[in-house]
Parts: C-alpha cells; structure tokens; sequence
C-alpha cells in the first residue's frame, strides 16, 4: 500500500521554508472552525447519527483520516500558496442553497449532503485550484461523513430475498416465498433491515475508496476498484442470506440462528473484503517519488486580495448561519384533534374492532376508526402533521407499517390506482389473519403514493403558503381473498373520501 506523500527536502536553516506549510494547515484548520461555527447545528445532526446508527457508524472516523490524508501531502503543501479561485463562489452560493432547502424543508440528507460541500467548495474558493489539486482526495473524502444511503435499503431486501429463495430452490430445498418472507421444511426465515447488506455496502464503498487511493496511482485503477468495492458487498450479502438459510435447514436451526446468524454474516463479510484486497494488492503501483525542496517564496496573493476574501468569507459564514437559523423549523407542542368522520349512510363506527394502527411517529394528531356495514369492515386510521420539525416529518424513513415487526409481516407490496389517486398497496400476515392495507398521503387537495413527490408537494407547500399541514391515510380491510378487499376498499372510498377529505381540512382550518 502506498500514499501521496513526497520526501521534503528542506533546509533547517532556510528561512520561511517551514512557514509556508504551517500557514497552509492553519488556513485548513480556521476554515474547518469557521464552518463548524456557521453550521454546527447540521454537523451535532450528523454525529448524532454516527452514534445512534450502526449504518453510519463509520462517520466518526472520516474526519480524522481526511486531516490524515492532508498530513500525508505536507511535502507538496510545503511547496503551494493559496490563490482565492473566484470562479468557485458561484458553486458555494449555490451548496448554500441548497443546503438552505434542506434544512426548511427538514430533508436530513440533503441537508448533511449540501453541508459538507459546503466546507469542500469553501475551501476550494479559499486556497484554489493549484492548492485544492493537492488535497482533492482528502477533502471530496469528507462525503463519506454524511449519513447517506438508507433509500437503497427497501430495493436492496428485495434483490436478497429474491437470490436467497431462487438460490435455495436451485440446490434442491423446497420454499415457498411471500415477500421479504419464505418457509422452508423446518423453519421460518424473513428479510429484514438488517440483512439488506446496506451496512456491508456503505463501508466497503467507504474502505475501498480509500484503499483505490492509497494503492494506485492511475484513476482508471482506482475507477475500477471502487466499483467492485461497490458490487462485491452487494453479491457477498447475497450469498451471506443463502448460506445463512442453508446452514439453518442442514443443521435442523441448530446453527445459524441467534447470535450465530450475525457472527457467521461479520466473519463472511470480513473474509470476503479481506480476498478483495488482497486481490487488489497484485496490481498496486510503487510510490510516486518526487523531491520537493520547499517554498521558494513565489509570488503570494496580494493583501488587498486577502482582505477581500476574509471579508467574503466572513459575510457568506455569518449569513449562512444566520439564513439557517431563519429557515430551520422550530419545534412546537402542537396537538391536534380529530373526531371519527361521519361517512355514507349505511357506515356505522364499530367500537369492538380493533383499529389498524401503524408504526407512524411524530405526527400531531392521529384518529383511527373501524366502521361497519352488514358483513364489511373497514379500519381507517389518519395520522396528522403540521409544523414538521425534525421528529415530526410526515415522510420519514421511521414510519413503518407494521405496528410491530415480530407480529405481523409484509408478503407482499405494489402501487395500486384508488378512487382518491395513485396509492401504495400492502399484504400483511398478523396475529388477526391477512389484511389488505391502502395507504397515501394527502397534502392540501393532492394525493402522492410516493414518498419523493410527497416530499417535493410539502416544499411546494410551504413555498408558496408558508404552511406544512398534511395527513398520512390508511384504509386496512381483512380476509384472504385480494380482489373482493380491493371492491370493497375502492367501494369504500368512492362513497366517503370526500367526508374523509373534509373532516381533515376542518381540523388544520381550526388550528388556524
């Protein structure tokens, strides 16, 4: 393995020969503090993230190996003086924006994404393009420091459920499969957050860009190590699933079950990425040498210069910070109410049924209803949003379905066209039997099954009305038989949406 550092081949007694490289990381390091200042609140977000959340566990270290990475080219560093690239501004504006956007708007990602370009494009404007060549690597590294990623998981189980059972049935072991769930002989096995491999993904994206980097000195080398870095995770935990399942039904789940299912996924996870670097080892490039003699005093930035970009600097921090304070939503102890919506003639409210009640969170207020008519039973359950302030985001990735995931199980999901628009479909298994579950959101008069657009109606929104306010719907009908819950859900919701509709504009009017 190798890196980009260069023997220094500088004087003891040259004056200023030392200078240069300790003017150069204390500019990097009163950057670093100028923007922790400006956006401290977006960077406690993100640690809170590395500490809770073993998905983005890896954040914590990213800063100190990119100040590591710096270290390592103090030769050519020794050698460079800062030239403010103006043409970078623009682009920093334009980070700020957006990072402006996803703070409003509550998008954590956006938000960490547009922060830590944010620091990047701010030093870029500050020391250069000759300056920033230097760095390049250790500072686009700092990407890796925003928790990014978790929207793969859903696709990610369904490609390891699906290999898992066709690879079970291609070596001969009978299985039947709903979903993200499969039976075989002699036990019951289920993909879930866990065995999505998007941890595997994220931290052999993260480890093999820094091995591509330390390792190989063409791009084209590195281009394609990180592409397998990318690929063999996601095709590890494939295999990871299938053997896991294997083990269990040899074994009669005795073994890889348990404790042992995760230590038996880490040990091959970690065989695997060890393989992978060792195969990559064959083809690493020796060590560029070059001799750098120092900063030979060329000519510097003139001090008119400076001033006007610590003014810049200043005024874009102070701004940013400010600009953030204004847009970030304040968290409120709102509560709102919602009786049971008088519906159709014929729906009656049923107070011996149990209601339907997802995993939903944040919301400030919430109704849930069964209503009868002769044999047909609907469950209806609206959470309520208003003021969305980080916890209380309507589109979160927190809200799940399933009320719990122990109990009840999803078999099967697909988008599905209702009387009310274009709505999300879902088959679950529970304690109660099969329920056939329709849920939506609706944001003023708009309904959105997608969770993106949904996102994008709430900006709109407040942009335009300066208000947030919106419902998540689910309509839960029972029975085995798919097509008759389907007739009796649009049946349902063709006669009463409106009144459905209506009664949650009354409750956010009178909040008003």
């Amino acid at each position: 393995m190798t890196t980009d550092s260069m023997p220094i081949d500088v004087k003891e007694n040259e004056p200023g020969e030392r200078g240069m490289l300790a003017h150069n990381l204390g500019l990097l390091l009163i950057l670093l503090l100028g923007w922790l200042l400006a956006f401290w609140p977006s960077f406690r977000d993100m640690a809170e993230l590395w500490m809770r959340s073993g998905t983005f566990a890896h954040g914590m270290v990213v800063l100190p190996i990119s100040a590591y990475l710096i270290w390592t080219r103090r030769g050519p560093l020794n050698a460079v003086a800062p030239q403010p690239a103006w043409s970078m501004l623009l682009p920093l504006v334009v980070a700020i924006v957006i990072w402006c956007a996803g703070v409003a708007f509550s998008i954590a990602s956006v938000e960490h994404l547009a922060a830590t370009a944010v620091l990047v494009l701010l030093v870029w404007l500050c020391v250069g393009h000759r300056f920033f060549r230097v760095i390049a690597f250790p500072m686009l590294f700092l990407f890796f420091m925003a928790p990014a990623g978790d929207f793969l998981v859903p696709t990610m189980m369904d490609y390891t459920a699906e290999f898992t059972v066709r690879a079970l049935r291609l070596t001969g072991v009978p299985v039947f499969q709903e979903g993200h769930y499969f039976v075989v002989p002699n036990g019951r096995w289920s993909v879930v957050e866990a065995c999505s491999g998007i941890r595997y993904l994220i931290a052999s994206f993260m480890v093999g860009t820094l091995y591509a980097y330390l390792s190989y000195r063409s791009l084209i080398k590195r281009a394609m190590f990180i592409v397998v870095a990318l690929l063999v995770p996601v095709i590890a935990n494939w295999f990871r699933a299938y053997m896991i399942v294997l083990i269990g039904y040899l074994s009669n789940n005795e073994l890889a079950v348990g404790v042992d299912h995760l230590i038996y996924g880490w040990v091959f996870f970690g065989v695997v990425i060890m393989v992978m670097f060792w195969i990559g080892n064959r083809w690493v490039d020796p060590d560029e040498v070059q001799q750098v003699h120092g900063w030979k005093g060329q000519t510097g930035t003139p001090r008119a210069t400076v001033l006007l970009g610590v003014v810049v600097v200043v005024l874009l921090l102070a701004m940013t910070a400010w600009a953030g304070a204004m847009v970030r939503p304040t968290n409120s102890d709102l509560q709102l109410g919602m009786s049971p919506p008088a519906l159709a003639e014929g729906w009656d409210v049923d107070p011996d049924t149990q209601v339907f009640r997802p995993d939903y969170h944040g919301f400030r207020g919430e109704s849930g209803t069964v209503y009868r008519r002769d044999s047909d039973v609907v469950s209806l359950y609206v959470a309520l949003y208003a003021d969305q302030a980080p916890g209380h985001e309507m589109v979160a990735w927190s809200n799940q379905l399933r009320p719990e995931r122990k109990t009840w199980r999803i078999v099967e999901e697909a988008d599905d066209a209702m009387p009310v628009g274009q709505t999300n479909y879902a088959r679950l298994i529970g304690p109660a039997g099969a329920l056939n579950i329709w849920h939506w959101y609706r944001i003023g008069e708009h309904v959105e099954g997608n969770d993106y657009l949904a996102t994008f109606r709430i900006a709109l929104r407040r942009l335009s009305l300066g208000r947030d306010d919106g419902a998540h719907l689910v309509i839960a009908v029972p029975g085995d038989d798919k097509a008759e819950a389907r007739k009796l859900a649009v049946a349902f919701l063709e006669e009463n949406h409106g009144q459905i509709g209506h009664a949650i504009d009354a409750v956010f009017e009178a909040k008003d």
